[in-house]
């Protein structure tokens, strides 16, 4: 096609083809533009002559997508909605003429991609209202603020990892190699259950708890642990909030007289939230930690003087970032 030709050119070029003319006609009435071929004549009328359209069009790129731009926005949000779970289930419900490999490609340049579901605390319409409004409430809190703040909580370390999904990068063939291999045993192995508490300081005093955790045995350890722990950091605990969750045994009768008696300040804390809780990524540094120590600890012992020794030697600008990470947490909330 001749490269420059305008609208008005095109016009003239279909109208006088409609009605028959012949090409030499044509170039004569194209003033300036003796240098159109039959062929540009020919293509010109071709592409621009049953349309009436004489705007320039972009050229064709093959084949057209199975998927139009509609297509995509109806399953992105049915993916977003959460109306499919996964792209098979989309394909099946809503695009059966198109392969799901197509599908996947055209989210993908959408920026999506597949990730393992993450677990987190089933939140009731009720306790979101709830947290909503603790966040409020903290919202203007900065981070000399939650400097203030104590954090404790329990958590459970067993001997062979954790229970959820642990991924590995191995070549083909190696599915069954040690090393890329999680260990488990029949009856579940051995586990160390913890209470710890740290401060923006740095980390108190980790406890190891042996059998169930009730009231009682709470007390004691906020009347020993607690207490000591602020001693052993050189702090005054009533200069801080008491930050614990909402575990009926930190809650009960007798919990609640030992911390007024004892004029500890308990930071009020929204139902269900750890992921406000800069101590529950304290316990996966831990976990870390202990997992990349060799050789591997083989009994609850052990594992509990991994423990140890890893939680006394957390670095201290590691304790600084959480905490300088709660005011983006409490404005996500």
């Amino acid at each position: 096609m001749a490269p420059n030709t305008t609208a008005a050119q095109r016009a003239v070029i279909c109208t006088m083809k409609r009605s028959g003319s012949s090409n030499d006609d044509i170039r004569a009435a194209l003033v300036g533009r003796h240098d159109i071929s039959d062929r540009q004549i020919k293509r010109i009328f071709t592409r621009y002559g049953e349309k009436e359209n004489y705007d320039k069009v972009g050229h064709s790129s093959g084949r057209p997508h199975k998927l139009s731009p509609r297509d995509i926005r109806i399953a992105l949000r049915h993916l977003s909605n959460q109306d499919s779970g996964n792209v098979s289930e989309l394909q099946r419900e809503y695009f059966p003429h198109v392969n799901v490999l197509t599908i996947k490609r055209a989210l993908r340049k959408k920026g999506l991609r597949p990730y393992i579901k993450a677990s987190v605390p089933f939140i009731s319409t009720k306790n979101l209202h709830v947290r909503k409004l603790w966040a409020e409430e903290h919202l203007e809190w900065t981070v000399p603020n939650w400097k203030a703040v104590a954090f404790s909580d329990e958590s459970i370390f067993r001997l062979f990892g954790t229970d959820g999904i642990e991924w590995c990068w191995r070549k083909p063939g190696q599915r069954l190699d040690p090393r890329f291999t999680k260990k488990k045993l029949k009856h579940g192995g051995g586990k160390v259950t913890v209470w710890g508490l740290i401060t923006a300081f740095g980390v108190g005093r980790i406890v190891r708890i042996e059998g169930n955790l009730n009231k009682e045995l709470y007390t004691e350890i906020l009347e020993d642990d607690l207490l000591g722990s602020f001693r052993d950091l050189g702090l005054n605990y009533s200069d801080f909030y008491f930050q614990q969750d909402n575990d009926p045994k930190h809650t009960s009768k007798l919990v609640r007289q030992w911390l007024t008696n004892n004029n500890v300040d308990v930071l009020p804390w929204p139902p269900n939230s750890p992921d406000i809780s800069v101590i529950e990524n304290l316990w996966d540094h831990l976990a870390r930690r202990v997992r990349a120590r060799r050789p591997y600890p083989t009994s609850e012992e052990d594992l509990w003087i991994l423990l140890q020794e890893e939680w006394y030697r957390i670095d201290p600008s590691f304790i600084t970032k959480l905490y300088n990470s709660l005011p983006q947490r409490v404005t996500a909330v």
